[in-house]
């Protein structure tokens, strides 16, 4: 799980994935710089204590290392999925779940993927919260919906968490929460996240102020990168324990033996 600068997020994507992993590896910058070339603050005992406090098993191991050193922001996310995968036992599942998201049916999940191709890039199916109001939030709509979760390979991953390898769809849910934060954590992650030099972060903060539960219909093809990756918006209510500031920023890199 690359950690960084809202490290207080993972808590709740770990506890998410805790029962169903082997091991889990969380890495952080060395030097703390982000991704993005960006120094974060990180306060390593309060966070381990924490971690310390889910991990019942000491199943949990953190990596410091140098994960900010490649040319591009997306460079270094891949490389540290890369390094992070290595310290994985081998001939398991190496599943990447990031720390803005949560697994809604981990359970279940791991049942599919017991009898799941081996050889394949395992899919999740992504629900992108992309704005909180209390308990409410609305989701993108996304034709696709699919993020790369699953493989079997250690240190292939080509794109952020994608490998290259052939595409299987799993049934795994996850809740993402890239978006649904408070203003300053979003301001944050934008300025060093790996796509922090792909559009312009400034006026898409802008017009994330502008989205309310009053207007929200009105936003249709809007997605940063591709507008029809966001079709329109959806309101949902979200169930105790789901809550976006108990959520998580960053990548999971959880073993599953199955």
């Amino acid at each position: 799980m690359p950690i960084a600068y809202d490290c207080r997020y993972a808590y709740r994507s770990l506890e998410k994935i805790y029962d169903i992993a082997d091991e889990v590896v969380l890495g952080i910058d060395r030097d703390r710089i982000s991704w993005s070339g960006k120094p974060f603050e990180f306060d390593k005992v309060e966070f381990l204590t924490a971690v310390a406090a889910i991990d019942r098993r000491k199943i949990v191991r953190l990596v410091e290392d140098d994960f900010h050193s490649e040319p591009t922001p997306m460079a270094n996310d891949a490389g540290e999925r890369n390094k992070l995968s290595a310290h994985c036992r081998p001939g398991h599942w190496i599943i990447q779940i990031d720390s803005d998201e949560q697994a809604v049916n981990a359970k279940d999940f791991r049942t599919w993927l017991a009898r799941a191709d081996r050889t394949c890039d395992v899919q999740a199916r992504w629900i992108t919260v992309f704005k909180t109001f209390g308990d409410k939030c609305l989701v993108a709509n996304e034709p696709d919906g699919r993020v790369s979760v699953g493989t079997t390979v250690p240190g292939i991953y080509r794109y952020a968490r994608d490998t290259g390898q052939r595409k299987l769809p799993s049934n795994l849910l996850l809740l993402h929460f890239s978006w649904g934060r408070t203003r300053a954590e979003l301001a944050q992650k934008l300025a060093n996240w790996s796509h922090s030099a792909d559009f312009d972060t400034g006026r898409f903060l802008q017009l994330w102020d502008t989205v309310t539960l009053e207007n929200y219909p009105q936003f249709r093809d809007f997605h940063p990168l591709h507008p029809p990756l966001w079709s329109r918006l959806s309101l949902i209510t979200l169930q105790a324990g789901q809550q976006a500031t108990a959520a998580a920023s960053a990548g999971s890199a959880a073993v599953l033996t199955a």
